[in-house]
């Protein structure tokens, strides 16, 4: 549910990026600290939708004053950002699993603009709407009414909206580590709820983080941090796409490396264990997403050159 807890997280983010903006919002501060004892955030959410020609996403049945699509949290909603999504699907049609988040933004808001009550928190207004940035990961069925960039919401986002081209961009990345012996690295995950494939065997690898200027930055970031792995060459192997828990499109990259070492030696600091499967014993592992087809498409590969 999008608590107030989240909401404060939210905020703490999004000033941690612009810590100009400060004072801006001041009062959207005071405001969450005077308003109500309810447990739902005081705000609504919106989503800036941009289309491969940097074109933003409108609708005529908004509830929010900018005509992004938007709406206020409900109960059902895990999240902020799912409150933004559902209102895209409510007032557009366009389903999480049309979009993707952007590498610049990932999960804070690419903006958050203060209600004309922030003020007045007695007044059950929402006290600001927090604006989340999406891009179209494939060519939505809804005939969705979008406008240009220029003099719209992106345009006077100024800096902010620096980079975004509506492109998907790959913001997870994993890697098939092999040795000479044609053996494949996989790494056992914590049973733990919360966390994606528990208890499965998968791929080393994890999320884009805003620091991380490229896909190969990601891996080799996660493949230290995980494992203590820094393999001297990466290849980009292929690219694919998974979702998420809000149901959005990730684009993953998947890397390939030849590592000789051995898993016993690593500093796991993630997981359970790796260890060194031939291909044949794969299937036979609880596995996680698409490990044992893509272990399969690499090692034809490998077996052809």
């Amino acid at each position: 549910m999008s608590s107030r807890t989240e909401l404060h997280s939210v905020l703490a983010s999004y000033l941690a990026r612009h810590p100009d903006e400060t004072a801006r919002l001041a009062r959207v501060t005071a405001a969450l600290d005077a308003h109500g004892t309810s447990d739902l955030a005081p705000v609504t959410c919106s989503a800036v939708v941009v289309d491969r020609d940097r074109r933003i996403l409108r609708t005529a049945h908004a509830s929010t004053a900018s005509g992004l699509p938007g709406a206020a949290p409900q109960e059902g909603d895990r999240s902020l950002l799912a409150t933004a999504l559902r209102a895209v699907h409510d007032q557009t049609g366009i389903r999480p699993g049309d979009l993707c988040l952007t590498p610049q933004y990932l999960r804070t808001p690419i903006d958050i603009a203060p209600g004309p009550t922030a003020a007045a928190p007695t007044s059950g207004a929402p006290v600001a709407d927090l604006r989340f940035a999406f891009c179209l990961a494939r060519t939505p069925s809804t005939k969705a009414p979008w406008q240009p960039a220029v003099g719209t919401a992106l345009a006077e986002l100024g800096a902010k909206a620096s980079g975004l081209d509506g492109h998907p961009t790959p913001l997870n990345a994993s890697a098939l580590i092999y040795n000479s012996r044609g053996e494949y690295l996989l790494h056992l995950r914590d049973m733990r709820e919360g966390i994606w494939a528990p208890g499965c065997w998968a791929l080393l690898g994890g999320g884009h983080e805003v620091a991380d200027l490229t896909p190969e930055d990601t891996i080799r970031r996660e493949l230290k941090e995980e494992a203590g792995i820094t393999p001297h060459t990466l290849e980009a192997f292929l690219d694919e796409e998974v979702h998420d828990a809000d149901g959005l499109t990730v684009p993953v990259r998947i890397y390939a490396a030849l590592w000789e070492g051995d898993p016993a030696q690593l500093p796991l600091t993630e997981g359970v264990m790796l260890a060194w499967f031939p291909p044949a014993t794969i299937p036979r592992l609880r596995l996680g997403g698409e490990t044992l087809d893509l272990v399969q498409r690499h090692s034809r590969v490998v077996a052809l050159t």
